[in-house]
């Protein structure tokens, strides 16, 4: 049972791997031409070759040379593996849980936000100075960008790309994935603010310039990423760029989707296949005669022997 489940997880982050390669190809040129909510879209290939690949495979006809083979892993090298992984999944929810605790920590000291917090009770999260660090319509921008943060379920996104990372968080891309995934839901976020409120850009980026994030990014919430010079920079000069026409954000949308049904069946598509099951034999003695029956997919016609003597 550990050799399957080992080597499932190999054959799932290669088709993982694959998936986050060609996302970051195409998020800033699908970003460019489509908007930034289809280059965030772009990211459910990722979750969707991973499940395509963990799909059972399609059955092997009769004699193909391309049918799956048992796992060919060393018991104990199995069995050590996964206590590592299981160790390493235990280490990476705990990390996550703590960097939690420690945005909770800086909320009770009115030091974390603008943000919305949690999963199943989400709340918006701001800092003790909100009033007096932003203006009016700068307040009620920051407001409306948390709202679109809570209408999509950003937060219920981001608690399963925590879960994704913890189980996968041997492979340096998956975590490279979360990064960029995130920064996208901010972009996508900003855009669809300033498309409700398109004079609004000055005062969007002056919002984002007086934003002064804690460290600690709650891994189940979303924050507006204005600490670190790249996520700032890339956020502002965004906010340049015009809205995209409806057409072009419904083009987007269904291009992501096609994208992303046809990294999952690539993903099963890509596994061995199964060696088909051989019949099974079952011998029934009801005197005076034996009958042998044959069950499966390539059964044959049941067979009477001739009685014992």
């Amino acid at each position: 049972m550990t050799s399957e489940l080992i080597e499932a997880l190999l054959r799932a982050n290669l088709a993982v791997s694959a998936a986050v390669m060609v996302v970051l190809a195409l998020r800033s040129p699908a970003a460019r031409l489509f908007g930034a909510q289809t280059a965030y879209a772009l990211w459910s290939l990722v979750p969707l070759a991973w499940a395509g690949s963990l799909l059972p495979a399609r059955t092997a006809a009769p004699g193909d040379s391309l049918a799956a083979q048992a796992p060919a892993f060393d018991p104990q090298w199995a069995q050590a593996a996964g206590v590592a992984w299981l160790t390493g999944v235990a280490v990476a929810l705990a990390l996550f849980g703590l960097a939690q605790l420690r945005f909770w920590i800086l909320q009770r000291k009115g030091r974390a936000g603008p943000a919305v917090a949690g999963v199943f009770f989400p709340r918006l999260v701001l800092p003790k100075d909100f009033r007096s660090r932003y203006t009016g319509p700068e307040q009620a921008l920051i407001r409306a960008h948390e709202a679109a943060h809570l209408e999509r379920g950003d937060l219920r996104v981001n608690a399963l790309m925590a879960a994704f990372q913890a189980v996968n968080w041997f492979n340096p891309l998956v975590h490279v994935a979360a990064a960029r995934a995130r920064l996208d839901q901010e972009l996508a976020c900003d855009e669809t603010v300033l498309a409700a409120r398109p004079t609004a850009r000055r005062a969007y980026a002056e919002a984002l310039l007086k934003t002064q994030l804690a460290a600690c990014r709650p891994p189940l919430g979303c924050q507006w990423l204005g600490r670190g010079r790249h996520p700032l920079e890339t956020r502002i000069a965004r906010l340049a760029a015009a809205a995209p026409a409806e057409s072009r954000r419904l083009g987007g949308a269904l291009t992501a989707a096609t994208l992303a049904l046809t990294a999952g069946v690539a993903a099963w598509s890509a596994q061995p296949a199964r060696p088909a099951p051989e019949p099974r034999v079952i011998i029934v003695q009801a005197p005076p005669v034996m009958h042998v029956l044959l069950a499966g997919p390539d059964a044959l016609p049941p067979v009477v022997l001739p009685p014992r003597p």
